[in-house]
């Protein structure tokens, strides 16, 4: 059983050595800077805070066994705190980047969408947040480009209408039908 264990571990470790799962990970934590630094500032603050808090009622409200504290034990219990700020600040930088990245991928794809590559698709990692809101993301791509290709479609029938000399008329109602169910009203006021 622990060989299988180790051969499956070794597998595992082969596969991201081999750079196969590597293709979608992100190599920097903070990728918005306002953000995780602004979400990490916060969760530490609250860490701090209930340690302090802790350690307060402690003093004030002694049980049976009264926390006195000497010089090497106010010392002792800062070090820990700051290893324990040092592991949250790092586990909140990680934790916010599942919600950085996706917003960041979001933004980059949208913005090539806006620039007219309709190839534009979002692909997130397996752990981030926002995976019911990608796949949606992605179905609205898809309709776009559909739409698109059906406008492109009848363009190049009008065109080889029109080069033939034959009636347009039907081509023409059908791309206003397709084009009536766009809104392009402009909504900033």
């Amino acid at each position: 059983m622990l060989r299988a264990f180790v051969r499956n571990m070794l597998a595992i470790h082969n596969h991201y050595k081999s750079g196969c799962a590597m293709a979608n990970r992100r190599q920097t934590i903070v990728i918005n800077k306002h953000f995780q630094y602004q979400y990490s500032i916060l969760v530490v603050a609250l860490t701090v805070l209930a340690v302090n808090l802790f350690v307060i009622i402690k003093m004030f409200y002694p049980s049976e066994q009264p926390l006195v504290m000497g010089m090497t034990s106010t010392l002792g219990l800062a070090a820990i705190e700051l290893m324990l700020i040092a592991g949250v600040w790092y586990g909140s930088l990680k934790a916010s980047h599942k919600i950085a990245g996706p917003v960041y991928v979001f933004s980059r794809e949208v913005t090539r969408l806006g620039r007219g590559d309709l190839t534009a698709h979002i692909s997130l990692r397996r752990k981030d947040m926002f995976q019911n809101t990608a796949a949606e993301m992605n179905e609205s791509f898809a309709a776009l480009r559909a739409t698109v290709m059906t406008l492109k479609d009848i363009a190049q029938q009008l065109e080889e209408t029109q080069s033939q000399g034959g009636d347009t008329q039907a081509l023409l109602s059908k791309l206003q039908s397709e084009l009536s169910q766009l809104t392009t009203e402009d909504i900033e006021q």
